[in-house]
């Protein structure tokens, strides 16, 4: 990787190990956005998906893509039928999926929903049911 990627606040997706990490009972809260770059409103959507990604720590909540045009293979299990389609996962589990361009606003209102879900499953049953 080169410098420049590590300046994005996104994480490229490009191996089955990446994936098969996020899809793990582990994985935390991630969102991952399968795009091409031949889909006018996946290229539309680009800059508020690196917009939001920067307003989350990635501790908290990881931000992904995966290009389906070099990348297809990653997409196949999810059946990804259009692009764009954001999937929204919790702990190896698709808790929500977009299909369509999402804009700034609804992509963070629903980055801040997986967080607040994954906040509440970490404080176990109790926390749950009265935090």
């Amino acid at each position: 990787m080169g410098e420049a990627a590590s300046d994005k606040p996104y994480e490229d997706l490009d191996a089955e190990e990446q994936v098969e990490a996020i899809m793990s009972d582990e994985g935390g809260a991630a969102i991952i956005d399968f795009w091409s770059p031949t889909c006018g409103p996946c290229m539309a959507m680009a800059n508020d998906f690196t917009a939001v990604a920067g307003q989350f720590d990635s501790d908290e909540v990881r931000f992904c893509k995966v290009n389906t045009a070099t990348h297809g293979f990653l997409a196949a299990p999810f059946r990804i039928q259009s692009v764009p389609t954001i999937l929204f996962v919790l702990d190896g589990e698709v808790v929500d999926a977009v299909v369509g361009r999402m804009d700034a606003k609804r992509l963070g209102s629903r980055a801040e929903w997986l967080l607040n879900k994954k906040r509440r499953r970490s404080k176990g049953l109790l926390g749950r049911l009265f935090g």
